[in-house]
């Protein structure tokens, strides 16, 4: 149905005689009366307005109520006279919503209609407060939708109006205690690049490591949380941060003087921080050593529950013991090393042997301890020991060297290769009833000898240079010509300097005389059995059997080998 213009609508819209209505206000309502007419006269609820207007009445002034107008249609359809209140004025409404959290607060506000009142403050504060609206109000807010300018354009538009009118103030919890990592340096065992672009997936770089007295961690104190509320009035608190103890755990660790919040190393060694706190391990504990770990490198101690695999190395300034095997790997250490299996190396021809003399015994099994090494066997190996090399079964086809001796308790036998000690070679059993040969070598002074000779020739240059001092002091006795104090203080440090190195001089010849001494009582004590095949050397004196011996005791007799 197409609908009718303004002008065709005036047309075709009866007048109230017609229709038979009445109007009149009522204490501000607005009233109708219909009394039949008699004609049937079609009318329409967009044509009332035109009505009123016939009748003297705006609907600006007099707002209808759409189910009162509805009803009174109705009513003149079936011809069925009434009297009805029809509308009136209608006053500013408004209706209050918050959030679910209740920390925001928004209204809407209808406009007056008619001669209805428009929002007034005592209004507005009245809603709010029936909404339990109590806090956070925004003041400007509440000034704009109550301003007479706003109800004026809310009446002009017919259409409500939205606005925020109060926030609420979030709570927020403190932050807990925490610890910052002080360390410089964490070690990132991971594989590394070298230049040339090759990785290596053993080498995974050293283990981290920290002086005594070095800062570790520091405490930074829990904050304070803050409460907040709701548009209702409702607090909401804030919890305040958890604070954390940090205290020396054990000795390895301490808190700095006068700074409870700061923990420093007590000693050195492997820096482990935590949750708690941290502490210092000096000992390094592994399962095994594979490639899993890669190589250790290590200032302190390492224990090694398992084994040593193949083509590992381990690397350490203290101790290091080992549970299992050591196969065909290399162990450096600074103090001892004990290896509760036994060590296994890879068997080599005379032209390999030769080949890898010199170069580096990754792919061997080589050890070399600043004091003791001890084993349950050796075979295929090269060891290297600063004071005692003890085995108790036996050293097959190996190159063992100690510092003072040789050690295999019980029927412990060398078998094949070179064994060498300063002092003491104390074994059961020396070679094989094959003929195996096995040298067995002590009181070696070729290297007491070479020292010896350094520092004699360091003793002549520093008798030059105190000749050339004295020549130096002699000239200006001569000239009698006075020097500056700065000369005569040159030529007195010189002179001490120069007495300091001849005294520690005379003192490492001594040391060496006293080794020379001991030397004298080196000797290869055999507790059972020496096989022909072995080769006995003490200083320059070599002897080897023809026969197999039984307890026998070599020693050195004017140049020459004997035993007893």
């Amino acid at each position: 149905m197409v609908p009718l213009s303004d002008e065709e609508l005036m047309l075709s819209t009866p007048t109230p005689e017609e229709l038979g209505l009445t109007f009149r206000e009522e204490d501000g309502d607005f009233w109708v009366t219909y009394q039949p007419s008699g004609l049937a006269l079609p009318i329409e609820a967009e044509q009332f307005p035109q009505v009123m207007l016939l009748a003297g009445y705006s609907v600006d002034e007099h707002p209808i109520d759409s189910a009162a107008l509805a009803t009174l249609l109705e009513a003149i359809r079936r011809g069925q006279g009434t009297d009805m209140r029809l509308g009136g004025p209608v006053n500013a409404r408004v209706e209050v919503y918050t959030s679910v959290n209740q920390m925001l607060a928004g209204v809407v506000v209808y406009p007056a209609q008619g001669r209805g009142k428009d929002l007034t403050p005592e209004t507005l504060d009245a809603a709010l407060k029936h909404s339990r609206i109590v806090r956070g109000l925004l003041d400007e807010s509440l000034a704009e939708l109550t301003d007479p300018a706003t109800q004026k354009k809310l009446r002009s538009s017919g259409k409500p109006m939205c606005m925020i009118v109060a926030y609420g103030e979030s709570a927020y919890d403190g932050d807990d205690a925490w610890l910052e990592t002080l360390l410089d340096e964490i070690a990132d065992r991971r594989p590394q690049m070298d230049e040339e672009g090759s990785v290596d997936f053993l080498e995974l770089g050293d283990f981290p490591h920290v002086d005594a007295d070095q800062v570790l961690v520091r405490r930074h104190p829990p904050t304070d949380g803050k409460s907040g509320w709701t548009v209702t009035g409702k607090t909401i608190k804030g919890r305040n941060g958890k604070d954390l103890n940090l205290k020396a755990v054990d000795d390895t660790v301490k808190l700095a003087p006068g700074d409870n919040d700061l923990l420093l190393s007590a000693v050195s060694g492997m820096p482990v921080v935590h949750e708690k706190g941290a502490h210092i391990e000096q000992i390094l504990k592994l399962d095994e050593v594979g490639l899993k770990t890669g190589h250790i490198r290590f200032d302190g101690s390492v224990h090694i529950k398992g084994n040593v695999n193949p083509g590992m190395k381990v690397e350490v300034t203290g101790d290091v013991k080992v549970g299992g095997l050591v196969e065909a790997a290399y162990i450096k250490a600074g103090g001892m090393i004990e290896v509760g299996g036994g060590v296994i190396g890879r068997k080599r021809s005379e032209k390999e042997a030769e080949a890898k003399d010199g170069k580096e015994k990754i792919d061997d099994a080589y050890l070399e301890a600043g004091s003791i090494v001890k084993a349950r066997f050796i075979q295929e190996a090269e060891v290297v020991a600063g004071q005692e090399v003890v085995v108790q079964k036996q050293i097959l086809h190996s190159k063992v060297k100690a510092g003072i001796k040789v050690h295999l308790p019980g029927r412990g036998a060398i078998v094949g290769g070179v064994t060498q000690a300063q002092q003491l070679i104390d074994i059961a059993v020396s070679g094989a009833p094959a003929n195996m040969p096995t040298k067995l070598i002590v009181g070696d002074a070729s290297e007491i000898k070479a020292q010896s000779t350094i520092i004699n020739n360091q003793l002549k240059q520093l008798e030059i240079q105190k000749q050339q001092l004295k020549e130096i002091v002699a000239k200006i006795k001569k000239n009698r010509k006075p020097i500056t104090e700065e000369k005569k203080q040159q030529i007195l440090t010189a002179r001490d300097t120069l007495k300091v190195k001849e005294d520690q001089a005379y003192d490492e010849l001594k040391k060496l005389d006293e080794q020379l001494k001991e030397l004298q009582t080196a000797r290869v004590q055999i507790r059972k059995t020496c096989h022909p095949g072995s080769q006995i050397e003490i200083e320059e004196g070599s002897f080897s059997p023809r026969n197999d011996l039984g307890k026998v005791t070599f020693f050195l007799r004017d140049g020459e080998v004997n035993m007893r």
